[in-house]
C-alpha cells in the first residue's frame, strides 16, 4: 500500500482558497460589525455579527467566494410569523451602503449589485473576487447557543446552531490528531471535482463526516488516504439500500447538533448522482490502496481529486523541507509531515541528530 502522505499534504495545500479570499474572511468581519452597529435604522444586538460558514469552520476549499456572516437582531422567535421576510428586506436596505462604507478603492464609483436570497442577503463587489453573504438571526442567548434564522419560505424562523457545529468540529479535530478538517476538505473537494451540478450542500457533507467519526466507523489512526477510502465506503454502505428498495427515497440526514433532518429537500435524482460518484470514488480509492505500483496509485488518486490538484512528484519539495528542518531540530507529525519546529499539539517525533557529513573523499 502507498499512503502517499506527502502527496496528500500537497493536495491539501493546492485546494486552499486563494490567499486574498482568506484575508477577506479575516479582515472584513470587524469592519462589517462596526458598520452594522452604527446603524440607527436597523437595530442589532451586541456583538452584532459573527463569522460563520466554511471560513469560520476553517473548512473552505477551492474558489469559495462567499464570506458568510450572521447578523444578530432583536426579536422573539416564537412570535415571528410575519418577521422573517421583513428581516431580509430591512437588512437589504442596510447593506446597500456597505461596499461604499468599507472604503475599498473604486467601490464608491462601481455599480454595486445587492441581491436578495431566500434566507440571506448577498453583497457583490464588481471588480472584486469575493462576496459577502449575510443571514439575519434571533439569538436569545447569544451566538454560542441555539439561534433562529429565516427558513426558505419566509413564513417562519427555524432553529440552527452554527457555532455549536464549529465547536464540535474543533473538538473532534483535537481529539483525532488534527485529521478531521483535512478529511472534510478532501470530501468537499471530491464533490467539487466530480460533480459539476447536483452538488450536495457542504453542511450535508460535514454532517456525514461527523456522523461516521462519532459512530467509530473510521479508523482515525490511519493516514488520510485510508481514511478517505473508509469515509466514502461508509457513506455508500449507509445509504445504498435506498437505491434498490425505493424509487423515491432519499436520506434523512440528522443535524450534527440539533438532530432534525437537514436533507429534507435532497431530490432523488441528485441523491442518485451523488451515490454514483461516491461509488466510483471508493472503487478508485480501493484500487489506489491495493496496487503495488506507486505510479498507478498516483493515477487513481488523480482520477479522484483531479490531476491538476494531486501532484505526481513531491520528493523534491519534501527533501527541501527536510533540509530546512535539520536533523535533530525538526519533527515528524503522525501523518508523516516534516516540520521545522515543534508543533503546538498532536503526536510527533523529533528527528535524530547526526554527525555524519558524507564520505571523506580525501
Amino acid at each position: 500500500m502507498f499512503p502517499l502522505i506527502t502527496h496528500f499534504e500537497e493536495l491539501l495545500k493546492n485546494i486552499q482558497p486563494p490567499q486574498e479570499r482568506l484575508d477577506a474572511a479575516r479582515d472584513l468581519p470587524p469592519l462589517v460589525r462596526e458598520y452594522i452597529a452604527k446603524s440607527k435604522d436597523f437595530p442589532t444586538v451586541y456583538p452584532h455579527s459573527r463569522l460563520a460558514g466554511s471560513y469560520a469552520q476553517k473548512m473552505a476549499v477551492g474558489d469559495v467566494k462567499d464570506v458568510d456572516t450572521l447578523i444578530r437582531v432583536p426579536g422573539d422567535p416564537k412570535a415571528n410569523e410575519p418577521e422573517a421576510k421583513r428581516l431580509i428586506q430591512d437588512m437589504k436596505k442596510l447593506l446597500d451602503g456597505l461596499p461604499k462604507a468599507l472604503g475599498f478603492e473604486g467601490y464608491a464609483e462601481a455599480e454595486i449589485e445587492v441581491e436578495r436570497a431566500r434566507r440571506s442577503v448577498h453583497v457583490y463587489f464588481k471588480g472584486k473576487d469575493f462576496h459577502l453573504d449575510f443571514v439575519p438571526c434571533i439569538a436569545p442567548n447569544g451566538f454560542e447557543s441555539v439561534l433562529y434564522v429565516p427558513d426558505r419560505g419566509f413564513n417562519k424562523l427555524i432553529a440552527s446552531h452554527p457555532i455549536g457545529y464549529i465547536n464540535l468540529l474543533n473538538e473532534l479535530q483535537e481529539k483525532h490528531d488534527r485529521k478531521v478538517k483535512p478529511l472534510g476538505k478532501l470530501l468537499k473537494h471530491f464533490r467539487d471535482c466530480q460533480m459539476k451540478s447536483r452538488k450536495p450542500k457542504s453542511y450535508w457533507l460535514g454532517a456525514l463526516l461527523v456522523y461516521h467519526i462519532q459512530q467509530n466507523t473510521l479508523d482515525m489512526t490511519q493516514p488520510l488516504a485510508v481514511l478517505f477510502y473508509e469515509l466514502l465506503n461508509a457513506i455508500y454502505r449507509q445509504y445504498d439500500h435506498l437505491l434498490y428498495t425505493s424509487n423515491v427515497a432519499t436520506p434523512n440526514l440528522p443535524d450534527p447538533i440539533l438532530g432534525h433532518n437537514i436533507s429534507w429537500n435532497w431530490s432523488r435524482t441528485h441523491f442518485e448522482t451523488f451515490m454514483r460518484r461516491i461509488n466510483e470514488g471508493r472503487n478508485w480509492a480501493a484500487k489506489a490502496l491495493e496496487t503495488d505500483d506507486r505510479e498507478k496509485a498516483i493515477k487513481y488518486w488523480q482520477k479522484i481529486f483531479g490531476e491538476e490538484y494531486f501532484p505526481s512528484e513531491v520528493e523534491t519539495a519534501a527533501s527541501q523541507l527536510a533540509k530546512a528542518g535539520l536533523p535533530g531540530k525538526s519533527y515528524v507529525s503522525s501523518t508523516g509531515l516534516i516540520l521545522p519546529s515543534q508543533p503546538a499539539s498532536g503526536l510527533y517525533t523529533s528527528t535524530i541528530a547526526t554527525k555524519f557529513h558524507g564520505i571523506d573523499q580525501g
